[in-house]
Formats: C-alpha cells, structure tokens, sequence
C-alpha cells in the first residue's frame, strides 16, 4: 500500500495480511432530506441514510406519523431497502421514559439514534457534557 504519506509492504507482515481486512465495503453516506420535498427524498433516497428535516422548521419536533410515512414513501421510491433513517433528540440515561421514546422511534422505522446537543445550557461545556452522556451508555 502506498500514499502520499506512508509506505507499508504487508507481505513482510503475513500476520497482518489476513487480519487487516474492512470491516464494510464503504464509509456509509448520510444526507439531509427535507420531508415531504419530492426532489429532496429522491436523492436523499440514492444514499447509505437519510437525517430527515420535517416542514419549513428545522428545529420543529416531527411526530412519530411522520417517521412511519419517511419509511413507507422510502420503501415505495426505490429506496435500498436497508437504508438508515436517522432520528436525534436528546436523552438521560436514567430516565425511563427516554428509553421508551428511543424504543417508539425505532417502531416507527428509524434505524439510528443521532444524541445531539443543539442548546448550550451554560453550566457546563457542550464538549464535557457529551462526554458525560457518552459515558453514562444508552437510556435504560
């Protein structure tokens, strides 16, 4: 293998050889598709996944009816029938009701759960406070 910063002959290494095999064909491609635009699923349609933006907000909060009908228009329009559907929000990891809300997107057909913090709250770094929840694991 060669690159503009490395050099590396693995058949020096025939332990390597077997073992450094990907793990995935590709580096999955998610896009942004704003639901219900036509022109916008399609092409958000073509890709690995899909973040769907609902309506003309992009902060407004889609309904669990709105995920079910992305999935059913993506089954129906050619879309892989693997595709991701990305849903995110914000949870505790002790709070059992976040659990439920996690489990209630996934009935409605969406594959990942994207944990963002969109609002800063001030009282501790958006960079520590992620890495708190990271560390706290998925909502139980």
């Amino acid at each position: 293998y060669q690159g503009r910063h490395y050099s590396i002959d693995a058949t020096e290494r025939g332990e390597l050889v077997d073992v450094a095999r990907p793990v995935q064909e590709t580096v999955p491609i998610w896009v942004v598709g704003r639901w219900p635009r036509e022109k916008s699923m399609r092409r958000a349609a073509r890709c690995d996944g899909v973040i769907p933006e609902f309506g003309a907000d992009p902060f407004a909060t889609p309904t669990l009816q709105d995920r079910a009908e992305l999935r059913a228009w993506l089954a129906e329009n050619g879309a892989r029938p693997d595709i991701d559907v990305i849903a995110e929000g914000r949870t505790h990891a002790d709070e059992p009701s976040d659990r439920e809300l996690v489990a209630r997107h996934a009935e409605a057909g969406c594959t990942w759960w994207l944990e963002v913090r969109w609002e800063q709250t001030g009282e501790v770094s958006p960079v520590e406070e992620m890495r708190a929840r990271i560390a706290a694991g998925p909502p139980r």
